[in-house]
């Protein structure tokens, strides 16, 4: 299983979370210190807000993030499965690459240009993600 269908299987086809809160919450963690080093509370609020712009969350026990994020417990075991599919991801680019050269097909292993559906999935949450968030080109 790779890692975008791995993604598949935490959110259903209307992306709703289905993991657990303190899943979600380690997830928007990681993804402040991805985009700042520096831990920022009112960077970890904002990426908690568009996230819930483009992914359904429920929060129970808890009343919303900002409690989720006061009194939850983040559980990285997500965040840490994905981050090894990740790195799987990228040493396959890598060994194709230094196999058949830089301009090889990465076929399935191309998230820009595969039509698997875990690909497809991917490149339509960051396009509902760009409505919120400014990615930079080079990353």
């Amino acid at each position: 299983m790779g890692f975008l269908s791995l993604i598949l299987r935490v959110f259903k086809i209307k992306p709703t979370w289905k993991g657990t809160p303190e899943m979600f919450l380690a997830m928007v963690l990681d993804m402040q210190r991805r985009n700042n080093p520096v831990y920022s509370l009112s960077e970890v609020l904002q990426w908690g807000e568009v996230l819930q712009k483009v992914i359904k969350v429920q929060f129970k026990p808890f009343r919303d993030f900002p409690d989720l994020l006061q009194r939850g417990m983040p559980d990285y075991s997500l965040v840490e499965k994905v981050g090894g599919r990740l790195e799987e991801l990228h040493q396959r680019q890598e060994l194709k690459k230094a196999i058949y050269g830089e301009k090889t097909d990465l076929g399935d292993d191309d998230v820009m240009t595969s039509n698997s559906e875990g690909a497809v999935f991917a490149r339509k949450m960051v396009k509902d993600l760009s409505k919120y968030v400014d990615f930079p080109e080079n990353q």
